[in-house]
């Protein structure tokens, strides 16, 4: 169920964190890899590379919507998606130039999931299979901890679309599904101040245990699943 031999996943925003690992799982896995970010995959890569993984990268702005449409067409094979490129500053919508962040926070966590997934969509659609996974937020379900409303909106919006492109990729056999991480250790988080306080398992979470889930949407194991959001945020949200 969980083979992903023969298989090539896309990871956006691959360099690090809850990306980097999700990578190392496909990897393990079976699968073939394009990890793109807007920093250098290399160093990932080609430590994948040296497990006997196939892995090729790029790096550029999912802001970009010419770049991100050429990079999927330019890919000769697309089975599954993994949507997970975001930036979440820690500010305060008072701060004089909150309108200039908004607009940041809002064309990378929202308009660059629709600018990578309008072409891997079309063309999963057209072939008549694949799987995407869009990497939301617990602040995009009930408000975060600590996030700004501009990650919460971006991530409220991510969570809407994947119900959007779920309808949309169902009937052409495309499974579009999302996770909804709480906080987790990673450098986004870095400097947030959030702690364990309010988190019923009591810690963070370790980026695999993001991971997991993500992967499994890339799986056979989630054929059935379409428009699903996987809330992994230990206990912070539930319903």
């Amino acid at each position: 169920m969980l083979n992903l031999k023969g298989k090539t996943v896309m990871v956006t925003g691959a360099a690090g964190g809850i990306g980097a690992e999700t990578a190392r799982i496909l990897a393990g896995l079976g699968a073939r890899l394009v990890l793109c970010d807007r920093a250098d995959c290399s160093a990932l890569a080609d430590t994948l590379r040296a497990d006997g993984a196939e892995v090729i990268t790029d790096a550029f702005d999912i802001r970009d919507r010419h770049r991100a449409e050429q990079f999927v067409t330019d890919q000769p094979r697309l089975d599954a998606v993994v949507a997970n490129a975001g930036f979440c500053p820690w500010d305060d919508w008072h701060d004089p130039d909150w309108d200039d962040t908004f607009d940041d926070v809002i064309d990378i966590n929202l308009k660059g999931v629709i600018n990578v997934m309008r072409p891997a969509l079309d063309r999963m659609m057209s072939q008549g299979h694949g799987k995407a996974v869009l990497v939301a937020s617990v602040a995009g379900r009930m408000g975060g901890l600590k996030a700004s409303p501009h990650y919460v909106a971006a991530k409220g919006g991510v969570i809407s679309m994947t119900r959007w492109m779920a309808g949309k990729a169902a009937p052409h056999g495309v499974n579009v599904n999302a996770v909804a991480p709480g906080a987790t250790e990673t450098g986004m988080v870095s400097g947030s101040g959030i702690d364990a306080v309010g988190i019923p398992v009591g810690r963070l979470a370790a980026p695999e245990e993001i991971a997991r889930p993500i992967v499994f949407l890339c799986s056979d194991g989630a054929s059935y699943m379409s428009g699903a959001v996987l809330d992994v945020n230990g206990g912070v949200h539930v319903g």
